[in-house]
Formats: structure tokens, sequence, C-alpha cells
């Protein structure tokens, strides 16, 4: 059989003139092997047939003829055959990719939407919610090709692209105009290597752009703990007894304003990063400990045209998060932050509020030593058979910061709350509710005060595969939304025709493999 195998493989290639995928080969080997196994029953019949038979064949007259043989064969061989095992074919498909050492993952979003008045606005989806409130095409794509393995040792190549898709224009290219909805990053371009090290042969020990595993608040859309970077070196999953260690060293650079916000240039950071995972603490619960210090290369950046630029300063971001599992899958997850510097300011954003070291790919502010943290809980839970819901609550403090809103020597609090319960009808359709609500104030070194706060409340209905909010796609929702701003004193943000409340409708999908 694996002769016909490889035959249809080397048949193939003869026969287009075009590259053949991996999933187009193993789709032809698995035909091919569905047709193997019809031939090789068959044959079984008849040499079972000859066998039991075989002294009548040789006494009969006149001699039997392949068609008498196969009509006797017909005639008489009334047995049941075994059923052939599906599975097999999946051990096969399973076997050559393992084999060919190529694997593909991927994540994206897309989907409609209308508003009451003119096209439809997202606004404070870090602190309402997804839900109703998101209408960009992201996308991930990872590719993993295994350059070498044997029984210790194994090298792998990985590549994570993601970006946007814009889904407004019709045509819309990829493209350096900032404007352009379109966009494309490689976030990952590294190598990955396992049984090199003899301190550490289960450790993953990787070169290249990458970053340690980051945490989502998935409902809210941004990381309390980033994985983005430069290029780096990192140890993942060394056996620390009680718990796996992770540690990486990151480049990531930013381009530093200068007071008067005319010029920038490059600056170079270093980031040092340790992490303690999987320590288990009691029943279904364990914990993750987390630090990251980022540093410059040189602290002042000096003047130019008589505006100074901004002092790099050294920051420090600490988390621990613990992780409670509940039955059929239900989890919640229970953190706590606490950061200085830049990484504090990052807590005050009301929006995308993702843990880092400059805002987007700029460092600015004047940064006097001040400190954050927030609480955080997120997960979710089945409260009957039926009904499930899922949580993101967020309370954020922090002390004589650098607010990109507010300026320096800023003090604020806030408060997001975001629940989604919903009725589960089958393993297939869900409908529910997500509400979101949410309050920030600011107090300024000039004993401003500023507020932001706002209300969302989305009904949905969902057509999905398996019952998990968090856990399972693919997904496609169809729902309603009002979305209102009580505050914006912080972004002074109103939908078209200077109206403070929107209402939309749309679907959206939503899959990942």
């Amino acid at each position: 059989m694996m002769v016909t195998m490889v035959s249809l493989y080397m048949s193939q290639g003869i026969a287009y003139a075009f590259p053949v995928t991996i999933e187009e080969r193993i789709a032809l080997l698995e035909k091919e092997l569905i047709k193997n196994k019809d031939e090789l029953r068959e044959a079984k019949s008849q040499i079972k047939f000859l066998m039991s038979n075989r002294e009548e064949i040789k006494t009969s007259t006149p001699p039997h003829t392949a068609a008498t043989r196969k009509a006797a064969i017909d005639k008489k061989v009334q047995q049941p055959i075994a059923e052939f095992n599906q599975s097999d074919l999946k051990k096969l498909s399973n076997y050559i990719k393992d084999d060919i050492g190529f694997s593909a993952k991927g994540y994206f979003r897309t989907g409609w939407g209308v508003a009451s008045k003119s096209s439809p606005k997202s606004w404070a989806i870090g602190s309402l919610g997804r839900f109703g409130n998101e209408y960009t095409g992201w996308f991930d794509f990872v590719l993993n090709q295994r350059l070498y393995r044997d029984n210790e040792h194994q090298v792998n190549a990985v590549i994570l692209v993601d970006g946007n898709v814009g889904q407004q224009y019709p045509n819309n290219w990829f493209g350096d105009d900032t404007a352009n909805e379109n966009k494309l990053q490689f976030q990952d371009f590294y190598v990955t290597t396992r049984g090199f090290l003899p301190f550490a042969p289960e450790a993953d020990f990787w070169v290249g752009k990458h970053g340690l595993k980051g945490y989502e608040i998935q409902m809210l859309d941004w990381k309390i703990h980033s994985a983005n970077s430069g290029a780096g070196v990192g140890l993942e999953n060394i056996d620390a007894g009680a718990g796996k260690l992770d540690l990486a060293v990151i480049r990531e650079d930013y381009n530093a304003w200068n007071t008067a916000r005319s010029r920038s240039k490059q600056i170079n950071t270093n980031q040092f990063e340790v992490k303690l995972k999987d320590i288990p603490v009691w029943d279904n619960a364990d914990m993750r400990l987390a630090a990251k210090y980022a540093v410059g290369n040189h602290a002042n950046e000096g003047n130019e045209a008589g505006a100074p630029y901004y002092d790099v300063k050294k920051s420090w971001l600490m988390t621990s998060v613990l992780q409670q599992r509940f039955r059929k899958g239900g989890f919640n997850d229970f953190a706590l932050q606490v950061a200085n510097n830049s990484m504090a300011s990052s807590f005050s954003n009301y929006d995308s509020a993702t843990a880092l070291f400059g805002v987007g790919k700029y460092y600015y502010g004047e940064h006097t030593g001040g400190t954050a943290f927030r609480l955080i809980s997120q997960g979710e839970a089945y409260t009957g058979e039926n009904l499930i819901v899922a949580n993101a609550l967020i309370y954020s403090r922090g002390n004589d910061i650098y607010s990109p809103d507010t300026g320096p020597h800023t003090d604020f609090e806030s408060y997001r709350a975001v629940v989604r319960p919903a009725w589960i009808w089958d393993n297939f359709n869900q409908s529910g509710i997500e509400a979101g609500w949410f309050t920030q104030k600011n107090d300024a070194f000039n004993h401003q005060n500023f507020t932001e706060s706002g209300v969302k409340t989305t009904i949905f209905h969902t057509f999905k595969v398996d019952i998990s909010m968090m856990k399972s796609r693919p997904e496609i929702r169809l729902y309603g939304t009002w979305l209102k701003v009580l505050d914006n004193e912080l972004d002074n943000f109103s939908f078209e025709h200077e109206k403070d409340d929107q209402l939309t409708l749309g679907a959206q999908a939503e899959v990942w493999w």
C-alpha cells in the first residue's frame, strides 16, 4: 500500500503543473487508502473462497475461469465484513503531518454592522466589552516548520503574522499610509529548540523576535502582560519542581519625543522577564507569578533645538494570577498587578490598558517614580445546566503617574465591569446579554478633575461549536447594541452628529484553529 501511496504522490507531481499543497497531498493519500481498502477486502474474500473450496475447484469441470470464479464468489460468499475503522484515516493523517513537521494555526474576526446614524463606531472597548462594539478585521497566522528532530533534539522555525483587514471599502490595499485600515506585521520570527541544554533538556530555548506568552483580558481585548517585543533570547518550561520557569531578555525600542513634540529619535531599551507558572495551590487551582524590568541604554536623551528629550526612566511590572477551575471546564482568574513609571502610566488608559513601556511606538512623558496597581477578575462559570456567565471586573488606581490624557503628577481611579450571561439551548446555540459599565476619574497636578464613563448593552444570539464562551470557536454572532457616553472629559468623544449614544445591528464571525 505504501508503494501505491508513493506512486500516487509521484503521479500527482507529473499531472499538475503547479505545486500541490500538503492538505491536497493528504486528501489524495486518504482517497487512495480507501480505494486500497476496498480492493484488499475483495481480495481477502476471493482468497477465503478459494481456500474453502480448493478441492472442488481442482476436480470441477470445465475448469473455472476468472468470470465463473467471480460469479461463484458473489453467489456463495455472504459473510459479513468488518467495518473499517475511520480513526485509522485520522491516525494516518496525523502521522503524515507529524512526519512533514509543518503546522498552521490562526485567528481572525470579521463582520458587518449598521448604526442608527451613519456608520457604527467603537468606543471604550477596553472598558465596556467587545460584543457589538468592534468593527475591525483582525487576524493572526502562525506557521511552524520543524527543521530537525531525533530522540533528544528538535529545532523549529516559527513565524507569526498579524494585522488588520479593512472592512469599509471594497478596494483597500496594504500600504505605508498610516491612515490605511489594512495593517500587516511580523509579530514573531524566531527559532526554537529543545534538548540542546544539558542543564535543562526539557526546556524550549529560542532566539529571535518573540516574547514570553502574554495574558489577555479576553472580553476587553487587551493584555495585562504583553508579549510584544523586538528580538530576544529566552528559555521556557524549565522544570522548577513546583512549577515551570520562563526567562527572557528582549529588545524593545521606541521613538522618544522631545518635550515640544516637534521631533523624536530612537531609543534602545532591554527588558528582562521571569515567570514561574503552574504552581499548585489547592485542588483545581494553580498560580502564576511574573516580573518584568525595562531599562534604557542611556538615561538622558539630551537637548536638540532648545527642546529637551524626555528622560528614559527604568520601569518594573509585577503580576500574580490565581486560577480556580470549576465543573464543565469553567474557571475564574484573580490577578494583582503593580507597576511604576511608564508601565504604571499604561494602567491609566481607560480603553486599551495593555501594560507597555511606551505608548504605541513612542516614549514620552515626565515620569517621577509614581506607582499604580489593579485588581482583576476574569472567567466563566456554569451556574445551571443551561446557564453560563462570563465576567471581566477590574479596579485600578495610581498615584503621581504620567497620564497621556492629563499630564504628569496625575492620580487616577477607575472601575470596569462587564458581565455576559447566556442561555445554552444546545451545543450550537446560545442567547444572552453583555452589559458593560465603567467610570474613571483623573485628578491632575493642578487640581483639575476629569471624568470618563459610559454604559453598553448588547443582546446577542450565537451559532457556535461547543458551549464555552471563552474557550470555543468558531462562532457567528447576531447582535443589537446600545452604547452611551456618560462623561467624555478625557477624550471628548461623540458619535455622529454630536450624539452621545448609538444603536447598532450587526453580525460578526470569530474563528481560531
